[in-house]
């Protein structure tokens, strides 16, 4: 991890409920893409987040397909990372499609599209609120999909942060990801109609889940 991702990380630890599920660096798909944070919360969706240790001093240009830095006496030209977020996420969606369970059923509103909602943004691990405002990265990174520098310290408001992470959906509607036991359980049990008695048992993962690989 980068130093803004080790911080960032620590946030999601100790900011989030025991009922969200994060990724970090996970491969997605065949072609082994590596976002870098995947955060999911069983009614709110599920976020794909790019996080950059960028400063300002370093950024040459920025538009929004690309950026272009000074790194060690040379530019490099780099990819726009809401850009790169936003091909991620649709890569994520695409296979998560892919399982019928996971898309709304014909003459739904959802038909053929997934029913958990998504979204993406970027984490600017060193460049503070304020000082985005006053430049034009606003103009190329919507400035409600970024967490700034001053956005993830430590003593940030739990509940502040949590509305920076859910002002990166564009869309937002009510669903409920199920439990991977309630999820193994309904598969196990074939066609036809059943009668469930009790309660809904809820997982209780570790905060940072670190590996999984999603194909």
């Amino acid at each position: 991890m980068t130093s803004g991702e080790r911080r960032f990380a620590r946030r999601l630890e100790s900011h989030l409920e025991d009922d969200y599920i994060c990724w970090y660096d996970v491969p997605v798909g065949a072609s082994h893409q590596h976002p870098d944070f995947l955060v999911l919360h069983p009614r709110r969706g599920l976020l794909v987040i790019e996080v950059k240790d960028w400063k300002l001093g370093n950024l040459r240009a920025i538009d929004k397909v690309s950026a272009t830095l000074y790194v060690e006496g040379k530019e490099i030209r780099t990819a726009n990372p809401f850009e790169q977020a936003r091909q991620y996420a649709h890569r994520v969606t695409q296979l998560l499609q892919s399982d019928r369970a996971l898309i709304g059923e014909p003459g739904s509103s959802y038909q053929g599209k997934l029913i958990c909602p998504w979204g993406y943004g970027v984490v600017l691990a060193n460049i503070s609120r304020n000082a985005f405002t006053l430049t034009d990265l606003g103009q190329v990174i919507p400035p409600e999909r970024v967490i700034c520098q001053d956005e993830m310290v430590e003593s940030v408001d739990a509940e502040a942060f949590q509305q920076r992470l859910w002002g990166m959906f564009g869309v937002t509607f009510r669903c409920r990801v199920m439990a991977l036991q309630q999820e193994q359980l309904a598969r196990s049990m074939g066609e036809g109609h059943r009668v469930i008695h009790g309660v809904a048992a809820r997982a209780l993962p570790s905060p940072i889940d670190v590996g999984t690989v999603i194909t």
